[in-house]
């Protein structure tokens, strides 16, 4: 029954009158707002006009909340967990409250006590940083410049490694090959395209035909098919081409660390997605996770990025016959310091396990509950690696999802648990490490793969 009201002497059906009587009630609560001088009106908009206008005062009044919090306290963002897990983030909050202490207003701490916030990098970090995205921005200009001679649609596209940003040492003649990574919808159509318009740039594997290219790519490996030696507006380069969906499970899930690996590394975006950037802060957070697994109580800035950055060579085969340079890792970490530390600054201080105590210095909550808390945020992938490598060392884990309270439990009280988390790492890492780089035979063919194989031997040779 539609019930009819009179306003102004026009009849209003019961919706209309409701829509009208809540816009009345809006423009006067604004009204009422601005006579007493307050910022903040807490009611729900259905007039388009008046939602923007509540939108803009909801701003100023965040703002200004945000303003008197920050003169009371360090504001934290969020960390990112499941609706199941908010009961073991607030115990984890409480246990690290109860276990670290607050700063003397001089800002240096001993050990047990705390820097408020996350320190700001010294006066040369700073200069350094700026260094380095100004030469960033040179690089994304002529990296643009590349992508555009593509025709295939690109959704998401950054580089990464040595030939975007420098590494401990490379001298300053060293221009090695650029490294990127295109993600695409359909990898099947993309090939298609990128063969009519590039053939060259592909082994043998070209012509057997797009089906054949994007079925080696999905099947084998870490889903990446790789074209190297590809010179484009005189710049040499490496892409791969991944698919969406696949890199951006292995982000959010540690399907092979092949690409999440890499990206938990400093990587130059060319080319921006929503999802994907809400994978990589995923992605970014799993790994300093996973890094605190494998450290003690205390340790360095220094130390930190290293277990991070050592992530994705853990299990790689070429690091052992050769093919990598053995101080890679301590080479990428000590160029790059102020890009790590801008890279994961606010993801730090959304940890509520983890602090600063002192310039360079951190320490962590090692309570069971915390940490066992922790481990139930990381992907499933490295949970089951890691459960598979505690009963190797004699821990009694039953079996089941709903064990998993438990068994997080007891394996974060191992004594060795930083030696099983590291091998946990390498079972992730190894098979698709391994079979990726068997792949590039057939993908850049047989000359192309013994020049990448001779250049990576001369970097191990000169490190020695």
């Amino acid at each position: 029954m539609n019930v009819l009201f009179v306003r102004g002497g026009k009849t209003l059906s019961a919706g209309t009158a409701k829509r009208v009587g809540a816009v009345s009630q809006i423009r006067w609560e604004s009204k009422v707002a601005a006579e007493n001088g307050a910022e903040k009106i807490n009611v729900r908009a259905t007039n388009e006009s008046d939602a923007a206008t509540l939108l803009l005062m909801r701003k100023r009044d965040a703002q200004l909340n945000v303003e008197a919090i920050n003169d009371r306290q360090t504001v934290r963002p969020p960390a990112i967990h499941n609706g199941a897990q908010n009961i073991d983030e607030t115990r984890t909050e409480k246990s690290s409250a109860a276990g670290l202490k607050k700063t003397p207003s001089d800002g240096q701490a001993s050990v047990g006590e705390t820097l408020k916030g996350t320190p700001s990098l010294t006066t040369e970090e700073e200069a350094k940083l700026q260094e380095m995205r100004t030469v960033q921005d040179e690089i994304k200009d002529e990296l643009n410049g590349v992508l555009k001679q593509f025709m295939a649609p690109i959704r998401y596209a950054f580089a990464y490694g040595s030939g975007v940003y420098k590494q401990a040492g490379y001298g300053a003649a060293s221009k090695p090959m650029v490294d990127l990574i295109f993600a695409v919808s359909h990898p099947d159509h993309w090939h298609a395209l990128n063969i009519s318009q590039n053939r060259s740039h592909y082994s043998m594997m070209g012509a057997l035909g797009s089906n054949a290219v994007s079925y080696v790519q999905e099947r084998m490996g870490a889903g990446v098919y790789y074209n190297p030696y590809v010179e484009i507006n005189g710049i040499v380069i490496k892409y791969g081409v991944v698919s969406m969906d696949t890199l951006s499970s292995d982000l959010l899930n540690w399907d092979t660390l092949y690409l999440a690996g890499r990206m938990h590394k400093p990587t130059l975006t060319l080319r921006r997605d929503p999802l994907m950037r809400i994978s990589k802060q995923v992605n970014l957070t799993h790994a300093i996770r996973a890094a605190l697994l494998m450290l003690p109580k205390n340790f360095s800035s220094q130390e930190l990025f290293e277990a991070i950055a050592s992530i994705s060579f853990a299990g790689d085969f070429r690091m052992k016959i050769g093919g990598e340079n053995p101080r890679k890792v301590q080479n990428i970490v000590e160029a790059q310091m102020p890009l790590f530390k801008s890279r994961y600054r606010s993801i730090i201080e959304g940890l509520p396990n983890l602090e600063y105590i002192g310039q360079d210095l951190l320490q962590q909550d090692m309570g069971p509950a915390a940490r066992a808390a922790m481990l139930r945020k990381m992907p499933n992938n490295f949970y089951d690696q890691l459960v598979k490598q505690g009963r190797k060392s004699g821990a009694k884990l039953p079996p089941g999802f709903g064990a998993e309270t438990v068994n997080t439990e007891r394996l974060v009280t191992m004594p060795n648990i930083s030696t099983i988390s590291h091998k946990a790492v390498e079972k992730i890492v190894a098979w698709p490490a391994f079979t990726q780089s068997a792949k590039g035979i057939l993908t850049s063919g047989v000359s192309k793969s013994i020049a990448y194989m001779r250049a990576k031997n001369e970097k191990y040779s000169k490190s020695k």
